[in-house]
């Protein structure tokens, strides 16, 4: 069996909401592939005058995607730092964080509880882009090639840059971790040199977690919000294979239109946009993978 259907799966789940400052749609698709490995978190005023989002795919399996939906904003609620508002650092502790409980008993476990296949081990890992917005300042950390762009004046302001093995920063940890690049991947394997998970490349015990062959320590772009904001546009790599940020953004903005903007109206632009970037077929690769959509409206 391949990695594809033979027709897609075109069923959404989506769930709107809002908050003091947000308003929100998440929607995600199976699309083309065999199963779905994709999750997100939406949670707005999570506590005061703070939401967070994030996507997280997965691969290898939908373990351990799943693990971090359930346990990234518990974990991030207990942090110091984020009690005393340091946000960047709460992001970067969490997101490490989630690794640490991936390699205890406890989450072994409840990683196989998720598994859809029958093998002892788990080889998975997800991307994880996650936005946290207090008051009027954005952070978005992020580790893969899950992206957010900012709707600013119309256009992209982009708030996350992929992490690939062949980047010249990424390849110089893999290779100081005795690892080697080869066809853009990781000892000719994964595409990916930032995830959580993936815990076969994290085994060197004489290397702290952000040294790692892959780490799940983030990068963090912080911005401050104003009245040229409209809206943050989140999602996993797939979302961002057949169209341009601009175009996204522009497809966005024509759904929107002038109306005032409702959970519903968010909820027609997120699933119309999957419905855009689906592929008619198989045949390009594009356009076939799960999809999920995060649409955050910043209220003025």
């Amino acid at each position: 069996m391949g990695p594809y259907l033979s027709q897609p799966n075109r069923n959404k789940t989506t769930t709107t909401g809002s908050g003091k400052s947000v308003i929100f749609a998440a929607s995600e698709m199976q699309g083309w592939r065999n199963t779905m490995e994709d999750a997100h978190i939406h949670r707005p005023d999570i506590d005061q005058d703070v939401s967070v989002f994030g996507v997280f795919d997965g691969h290898g399996g939908r373990e351990v995607a799943y693990f971090v939906e359930k346990h990234f904003i518990d974990e991030l609620l207990k942090n110091q730092n984020f009690k005393d508002q340091k946000f960047e650092d709460a992001l970067k502790e969490t997101f490490l964080i989630m690794d640490e409980l991936l390699m205890t008993p406890e989450g072994y476990k409840e990683l196989n509880n998720y598994k859809t296949n029958d093998s002892d081990d788990s080889y998975a890992g997800c991307t994880a882009n996650v936005a946290l917005i207090y008051k009027n300042t954005l952070y978005v950390a992020n580790a893969g090639d899950s992206r957010s762009i900012l709707c600013r004046n119309n256009t992209n302001y982009d708030m996350s840059v992929d992490h690939k093995p062949d980047d010249y920063l990424e390849k110089q940890r893999i290779e100081r971790a005795i690892g080697y690049v080869s066809g853009a991947r990781i000892n000719a394997n994964l595409n990916l040199s930032r995830a959580i998970g993936d815990l076969e490349y994290k085994r060197n015990s004489n290397l702290r977690p952000h040294e790692q062959m892959i780490t799940a320590f983030p990068d963090i772009k912080i911005i401050d919000l104003g009245q040229q904001d409209k809206f943050i546009l989140m999602g996993c790599d797939g979302v961002f294979e057949t169209l341009s940020h601009q175009e996204l953004l522009n497809h966005v903005n024509a759904t929107l239109g002038n109306a005032p903007v409702t959970e519903k109206l968010l909820q027609k632009a997120t699933e119309d946009l999957l419905d855009q970037l689906l592929a008619p077929d198989t045949s390009l690769g594009s356009g076939c993978d799960n999809m999920t959509i995060i649409l955050v409206y910043l209220k003025k």
